[in-house]
């Protein structure tokens, strides 16, 4: 089954973005245009109210909102649908993420701790992911392996959310342009009320980085919060990828040992250096 690593979402479109790179095959598509170089829109008018702002102001208050954080922490609901109309399997996974920024490094971990396959009772399975800037690893316990995936030189590495709007568009972790190039994006609902969430619809334009990949996104914004709470991805070959966040937790004090991988000495390893390295070891 593929694997789509989102934020995030984003830790599951990471993982299937960064497998792509070290394994042979077709050429990968071109990278999304660096994050950051056009300005983000200016700061929301506080006194605004909900249901009267804009899609820049809504863009400009969700980018306002993440680009403050130092660390996160959330339930994660990760289910999978392939082929809906045909084959209708069903993939849920259930988890926590943790994100954290330091001084010239950001840190992203998630455990998916439980899975549940169509109508069969949901079962312990845990599956860890790490991502430090410079190595991605994959933790499967069930199979006891550990893959590590490289994913910049060690004294260049980047940021979490940066590097993962790169590999899927995740609304609020890269700029209104950035996104605006790559997708016709349009506000579906935007209610007055702060116990619903806003939701945006991003269709993807057909030059885009993503247009091999993905149909349509789907995306809730928490009124309240200014966080992200839901992504629905429609696949080229309509598979669904549907992300929840729940109970987010933002600037909260993460421990270290959060973030320290420990496996048992007889998981087996695997490491997938950079291209040059790679070459270089020949």
């Amino acid at each position: 089954m593929k694997i789509s690593l989102l934020t995030a979402s984003f830790v599951l479109a990471l993982i299937g973005a960064c497998q792509a790179r070290n394994s042979p095959g077709p050429a990968s598509r071109p990278e999304a245009p660096p994050v950051g170089i056009t300005p983000d829109p200016a700061p929301l008018p506080k006194e605004k109210p909900l249901g009267t702002l804009s899609l820049d102001e809504i863009l400009a208050k969700l980018r306002q909102r993440t680009s403050g954080m130092r660390s996160y922490q959330a339930e994660i609901h990760y289910l999978f649908i392939q082929d809906p109309e045909l084959l209708d399997s069903r993939t849920l996974r259930r988890g926590i993420i943790y994100y954290q920024r330091g001084e010239g490094r950001s840190r992203l971990r998630v455990n998916f701790n439980t899975i549940q396959q169509d109508d069969a009772p949901q079962r312990e399975r845990l599956e860890q992911f790490f991502f430090d800037g410079v190595w991605l690893t994959k933790i499967d316990h069930e199979l006891k392996t550990v893959d590590l995936y490289q994913q910049a030189e060690e004294d260049n590495p980047q940021d979490v959310f940066d590097y993962i709007s790169h590999n899927f568009p995740i609304v609020g972790f890269s700029s209104t342009e950035t996104l605006r190039g790559q997708f016709d994006i349009g506000i579906t609902d935007q209610p007055a009320d702060p116990n619903k969430p806003i939701r945006l619809h991003l269709k993807v334009k057909p030059d885009s980085v993503y247009k091999d990949d993905y149909r349509d996104i789907d995306f809730s914004i928490d009124s309240r919060t200014w966080l992200p709470l839901r992504v629905v991805a429609k696949s080229t070959e309509d598979d669904i990828y549907d992300i929840q966040f729940v109970k987010a937790a933002v600037n909260k004090n993460l421990e270290n040992s959060v973030f320290v991988i420990e496996t048992p000495e007889s998981f087996s390893k695997n490491r997938h250096p950079l291209k040059k390295d790679r070459e270089r070891e020949k």
